[in-house]
């Protein structure tokens, strides 16, 4: 299964960024193409420690899903998110996207080692190497609901 702390996912990570532009356009959701960088670039600070995000209510029904989430199939599209990673209002393509790279690094750059939150807002008690799994899913989710 493909994983963010692997070095091949990592560049094909961000060769996928680098294809992304202000013009890029959305192929559903409501975000633009800079509150998506904003949104991901928060969801690779959770595992790192540095963004806290308050466990959902209805975690105990994702405790259950954590496994086929985590699985080979792809994200749902327009699945709910925790609010602390929402991103609305202005951004700046340029800002977000050196953000992204920030955080991208800093969670990739330890390996496993580096994913020291142990619980996920929606999932529960998270182990390192799920972390990385969920973290290349979702960027991966993303980068495709733009095309990329």
């Amino acid at each position: 299964m493909k994983n963010i702390f692997n070095s091949s996912e990592q560049q094909e990570l961000l060769q996928r960024l680098e294809k992304l532009t202000s013009q890029t356009k959305n192929l559903w959701g409501e975000m633009n193409v800079s509150q998506m960088l904003c949104h991901c670039t928060k969801a690779m600070q959770m595992p790192t420690g540095e963004l806290n995000a308050k466990l959902l209510p209805i975690r105990f029904l994702g405790q259950f899903l954590k496994k086929a989430v985590l699985g080979e199939g792809q994200m749902r599209k327009n699945s709910p998110t925790a609010k602390e990673l929402r991103a609305t209002g202005q951004h700046e393509f340029d800002v977000e996207k050196q953000n992204f790279l920030r955080a991208f690094e800093r969670l990739t750059k330890g390996g496993e080692a580096g994913a020291v939150a142990e619980k996920h807002p929606f999932f529960g008690k998270m182990e390192p190497i799920e972390w990385g799994r969920i973290n290349y899913k979702h960027l991966d989710h993303h980068f495709s609901q733009f095309g990329v």
